[in-house]
């Protein structure tokens, strides 16, 4: 290591250390522009450090740089067109949220497959069986809720937004065997056979004949997760929280193929990213 760059590093540590917040601030955002093997090694030396305050701004730095190095694959992930829906969708929360149990949601949708594969469905009255025996269901009234969008919430509390929900069913009776397609309907998502049965998870679960194909848009798994993510943008909107903006923000650009210059003041204003 070279000495100025040693000196530059005994320097951030110290102003890390700092009793004002917009010091210590800018020490970190600095540490974090460090060259990557160093950035990791500093961080592996100092995460157990003496200094109380040293270590917590440490463990603060550890989950800043996961989390914007989760969300840029994330972002190449979801351009390779290599992920499916639901995959996209558990991404989506983990991302998000880093104590995401991985294991957990593995472990409840086997479950629910097991169950939907033991009902045969060949059919959507039996998928609607199974999504209406495990009381999954769609808000009566609409909310503005980010764990209505978060698959590892929608598995616990059974209440989901319809996209999600379209998404999960689509997940569970496709490893089943049943053949289908998320599709919006009337500004709703919902899933539809290959006999123009649809299935409204808004609608309590309810099959309806469609009379017309032209009267849907059938959706790919980007148009899933586009939905989704404009949803928890705007939810981190009328929440006030900033970091969340940015951070779906930035999902949500990178969907597109752009960046996050095309956004309005102040997230497209050369905002550090948080």
């Amino acid at each position: 290591m070279m000495q100025n760059t040693e000196s530059q590093v005994r320097a951030l540590l110290n102003l890390i250390q700092d009793d004002d917040l917009k010091v210590a601030s800018l020490a970190m955002e600095q540490f974090l522009k460090l060259e990557k093997g160093l950035t990791d090694r500093l961080l592996a030396e100092h995460q157990e450090a003496a200094d109380p305050r040293l270590r917590h701004r440490i463990h603060q730095l550890s989950g800043i740089l996961q989390r914007r190095r989760s969300r840029l694959e994330f972002a190449h992930s979801m351009n390779s067109q290599k992920m499916g829906i639901w995959e996209g969708l558990c991404r989506i929360n983990s991302v998000y949220d880093l104590r995401c149990n991985q294991e957990n949601l593995e472990s409840e949708t086997e479950k629910l497959i097991t169950e939907m594969m033991i009902s045969q469905p060949t059919a959507l009255p039996q998928v609607a069986a199974v999504m209406r025996e495990h009381r999954f269901s769609v808000p009566e009234e609409t909310m503005v809720d980010i764990e209505l969008y978060l698959v590892e919430s929608v598995l616990e509390s059974r209440i989901g937004s319809a996209a999600v929900l379209c998404g999960l069913t689509h997940h569970l009776a496709s490893q089943a065997g049943w053949r289908g397609t998320v599709v919006l309907h009337e500004g709703r998502f919902c899933l539809i056979d290959r006999q123009d049965n649809l299935l409204d998870p808004s609608a309590d679960w309810g099959i309806s004949k469609l009379e017309t194909r032209g009267l849907i848009h059938p959706c790919a798994p980007r148009d899933l997760w586009l939905a989704v993510l404009t949803q928890l943008f705007l939810v981190a909107l009328v929440d006030g929280h900033l970091r969340d903006l940015y951070h779906f923000g930035y999902l949500l650009t990178a969907l597109d193929d752009s960046d996050m210059t095309i956004l309005p003041s102040p997230l497209g204003a050369g905002i550090s990213q948080p």
